[in-house]
């Protein structure tokens, strides 16, 4: 049996942001179709719940004493601080290590801002995958004389578990694997603020899906060879998920994407260019 290629449940977490973007009675739908595509190319899909995530991060939360600092906003409510980093690209796709998210000041405000609760803070997030981000935020966090003493996260990988372990980072999972093909957070699949990742020189996201301004190969270990159905499929399931009357500028800047344009017919046209590329058959306007 292959690796589980695992999905965080997040589109259905209620907030005023999401309801002003998404058709919220379409989002079972999105997610029964996704579900379908990644099985169809052969993916053990396991889905852990938005409920599960958030019950399990908050219960765990209760219990430490020490000053708590999220690198999660969506399932965490309940922390002292919030940190707003994500994985960075230039303008060729090139990993350039990590960059402020969506709405967040520079990552050394956000170093200052931590550096105030005090000399120890557990970390909360909601993947721990290869452990390298908590490892980086320990070496960065360390000259402000900072120290993490915890770690709570909601779907953890043996793989990251054994290098906080490594670290005496003491580590609390709401579930853990010990491998997968790949773990991507739901809103990767969708057209919403904050998916994909940063290129922060210009201040946009790429599309994980999107084959032509990002890298679905790489960044969800999609087949080469399904990429473009993957794509096509993909614009399809955003298409019918987001409200008709938006345009792309209404949930964020979107590298390759005209701001002023509208996000449904934008994401209809591109399906029909995806699905030519995939069936070498030409799209009939």
């Amino acid at each position: 049996m292959s690796n589980p290629y695992v999905i965080s449940a997040e589109l259905d977490l209620a907030n005023a942001e999401l309801e002003r973007i998404v058709r919220l009675e379409k989002i079972e739908d999105f997610r029964e179709s996704l579900d379908t595509s990644l099985r169809s190319m052969g993916k053990d899909t396991v889905w852990v719940s938005s409920s599960t995530m958030q019950t399990g991060l908050e219960t765990a939360i209760s219990k430490t004493r020490l000053p708590v600092v999220s690198l999660d906003d969506r399932y965490v409510t309940s922390a002292n601080e919030y940190i707003g980093i994500s994985r960075g690209v230039d303008e060729q796709l090139n990993d350039i290590g990590y960059v402020p998210r969506v709405g967040y000041p520079s990552i050394k405000r956000q170093l200052g801002k931590i550096s105030a609760l005090g000399g120890e803070i557990v970390i909360a997030d909601d993947v721990l995958f290869s452990g390298e981000m908590i490892a980086w935020l320990a070496n960065v966090l360390e000259p402000y004389g900072v120290k993490i003493g915890g770690l709570v996260c909601g779907i953890a990988i043996q793989e990251g578990i054994d290098k906080m372990q490594a670290k005496d980072v003491d580590i609390e999972a709401v579930q853990a694997f010990d491998e997968v093909e790949d773990e991507i957070c739901e809103r990767d699949f969708a057209v919403v603020t904050g998916s994909g990742r940063r290129i922060d020189s210009i201040a946009a996201n790429t599309l994980y899906f999107d084959p032509t301004n990002g890298k679905p190969a790489k960044w969800a270990s999609i087949p080469p060879e399904k990429v473009e159905y993957f794509a096509y499929s993909s614009y399809i399931r955003s298409a019918d998920l987001i409200k008709p009357d938006l345009r792309f500028g209404d949930i964020g800047s979107f590298y390759g994407w005209d701001s002023s344009m509208n996000v449904v017919e934008s994401l209809e046209e591109a399906a029909m260019w995806a699905y030519a590329r995939a069936t070498g058959v030409p799209p009939v306007f």
